[in-house]
């Protein structure tokens, strides 16, 4: 009764730059293309098509004593999904909803000796909704609740702050890290 057929392709580039004064360079793109078609009685979701698509750069530089890393990311989703009807009833609104972020990290690892060394990296990340958290209208038999989605949801944003100091000998290694993460536009299940 709940049957859909759910097509997709994935596709990544890495291009890995020559390096250049110690600096290591990777450029990229990764994404994917979905396309629903419902072919049961009873409809979870609606029929949409999702085109995905990240570009990133990703640098490194090391030092004598330590390293420096840093990543800027742009993300851009497109949705579309279709109305349908179950019934005499509207079942799903027809959408298009498009979404894009930039994210970036940077982090520095710095060896205090040949045994100790101190890490810092702060973060700015992105999640786009799902289809399902968009769309979901009708009883989800795998989680054995009815699910709702709500069409209005943005994407979550979030800082991520980290720090850690790690001892590391042969046979023994230690290490002891702080990690903070804010998120807004938080979005669960309730």
């Amino acid at each position: 009764e709940l049957f859909f057929d759910l097509n997709t392709l994935n596709y990544t580039l890495h291009w890995q730059l020559p390096s250049v004064k110690e600096w290591h360079t990777t450029l990229g793109a990764n994404g994917m293309q979905q396309q629903n078609k419902n072919k049961g009685e009873e409809l979870l979701i609606p029929e949409y098509r999702l085109f995905d698509m990240g570009l990133f750069a990703h640098t490194q530089r090391f030092f004598k004593k330590g390293t420096l890393s840093g990543g800027l990311r742009y993300d851009y989703r497109r949705l579309e999904s279709d109305a349908a009807m179950e019934g005499a009833e509207q079942k799903f609104v027809a959408q298009k909803r498009n979404f894009s972020n930039v994210s970036a990290s940077l982090g520095y690892s710095w060896e205090l000796d040949s045994a100790l060394t101190l890490k810092f990296n702060v973060a700015r990340g992105f999640r786009a909704p799902t289809v399902a958290e968009l769309t979901s209208n009708g009883t989800h038999e795998g989680t054995n609740r009815y699910e709702y989605g709500i069409p209005s949801l943005l994407s979550e944003r979030s800082w991520q702050f980290d720090a850690g100091l790690e001892l590391s000998y042969d046979h023994l290694q230690i290490g002891l890290s702080a990690f903070y993460n804010n998120i807004s536009n938080f979005i669960f299940s309730q």
